[in-house]
């Protein structure tokens, strides 16, 4: 269990954009003996603030970038023991949608919780998620925009999944700032969840085949 300075050690590291002790923090917490997702929770804090910080413009993007990077080197000690077992998922953002912080961050907490990642990038293809998927026999597809006007394309994956006869073999995941879980299951979306904590909770479900839907605020 973390205590308070542990806690404000991640927390200052990510808000204030101290990459070059990142991974040194990691590596102090593991060595501590504090669980990944106890760090994952003071993470996904931090990140919530540099995020509102964004939004309101007290901060540039390269200083949400650099928070980013912070978050990501702090978990590097925590990716070295992955394996990948607990199954594979394939990731981006969709075609015309080049955001890509939040995918970045469910990577990075996937793989600490032993997930194999394929990660597709932004501006992704539609098909391309699919023939990955094929490809490397993924269990879970997940899709994410931060787009209103690309949401409509979420559920064309979901239709191509079933024109190339893997829709009932890969769960199909979606998420983003404008999504909700009644969008996600409107569209047929076998999980949602509105952060990379929520998100690997959901694709633990995904993966014993059971629907899952995570969302950190009120859907209307």
């Amino acid at each position: 269990m973390l205590n308070d300075e542990q806690y404000k050690r991640i927390y200052d590291c990510v808000v204030n954009g101290k990459a070059a002790e990142a991974q040194k923090i990691g590596e102090d917490m593991k060595k501590a003996g504090v669980d990944s997702k106890e760090i994952g929770k003071v993470l996904i804090d931090a990140m919530n603030l540099v995020g509102h910080r964004y939004r309101e413009r007290e901060i540039a993007l390269p200083q949400l970038i650099l928070a980013t990077h912070c978050f990501k080197k702090i978990l590097v000690p925590y990716t070295a023991d992955a394996h990948g077992k607990e199954g594979i998922v394939v990731l981006g953002t969709i075609k015309n949608d080049i955001h890509d912080i939040g995918k970045n961050l469910v990577v990075s907490m996937l793989t600490v919780y032993d997930f194999t990642v394929f990660d597709l990038g932004k501006d992704v293809p539609l098909e391309k998620f699919v023939s990955e998927a094929k490809r490397v026999n993924a269990n879970i597809i997940g899709a994410g925009t931060l787009l209103t006007a690309t949401m409509p394309e979420l559920q064309e994956i979901s239709n191509m999944m079933k024109e190339a006869g893997i829709r009932d073999k890969v769960k199909f995941a979606v998420g983003g700032a404008p999504l909700t879980t009644t969008y996600a299951k409107h569209i047929g979306a076998d999980g949602y969840a509105a952060d990379a904590i929520l998100a690997v909770e959901m694709a633990k479900h995904l993966i014993k085949g059971e629907q899952h839907y995570l969302s950190a605020r009120q859907d209307k």
